[in-house]
């Protein structure tokens, strides 16, 4: 009888826990929630965007001195949604685009290569939303430099190369919205100015 009554309990509470986890909400995506001032008199129903909010970006292939040239372009990917005024105006998954600036390559004497990026634009539908933010990318020095690779490593010292510099797949790279902008919620699009205007990349 012990045992019938043990039973029972536990699959009433095996029952009880998949209940819960039916239940349980769907993980939401990661967010980056910003405030918002007011909108202007004559778009009352828009979001601004804010010079300098936050968009977070993942490299999604590598960059790296050994093949790499100022010049050339990457993708990336929005890390987390950006929410402004309770709106998701950059959804994860977004692309963006990146530059390669500068590219030092790694040499002998145990010397490090290095890479440096700037960011251009997020894609956000038909959009190009401007983007500003930079970031350097070093190898690591191998040997100390001429007189420590020679004294401990002897003439092959000199020959020992520092690492290429490199933006790995999954890199976290900071980037920020490059002027003041309106977001139309109703139309789930940034309202971009004029080619003429000031504030026009």
């Amino acid at each position: 009888m012990g045992k019938a009554i043990m039973g029972l309990a536990l699959l009433a509470a095996a029952m009880g826990t998949a209940a819960a986890a039916q239940e349980a909400p769907p993980p939401s995506q990661p967010e980056l929630v910003v405030a918002t001032p007011a909108p202007p008199a004559d778009r009352p129903g828009a979001i601004v965007v804010a010079k300098d909010t936050l968009v977070r970006l993942m490299v999604l292939n590598e960059v790296n001195t050994n093949s790499a040239k100022p010049g050339d372009r990457f993708v990336l990917r929005v890390d987390e949604n950006v929410v402004v005024g309770g709106a998701t105006v950059i959804p994860v998954g977004a692309k963006a685009v990146g530059e390669v600036t500068r590219v030092r390559s790694n040499g002998a004497v145990g010397k490090a290569g290095a890479v440096g990026a700037k960011l251009l634009y997020v894609e956000v539908g038909a959009d190009r939303v401007p983007l500003s933010g930079e970031g350097e990318s070093k190898g690591r020095s191998e040997g100390g430099g001429v007189v420590m690779a020679s004294a401990i490593w002897g003439p092959f010292g000199l020959l020992m190369k520092g690492t290429p510099g490199k933006l790995k797949a999954g890199h976290i790279f900071n980037g920020y919205i490059a002027s003041d902008l309106l977001y139309d919620p109703a139309a789930a699009r940034f309202i971009m100015p004029e080619p003429d205007s000031p504030a026009a990349p």
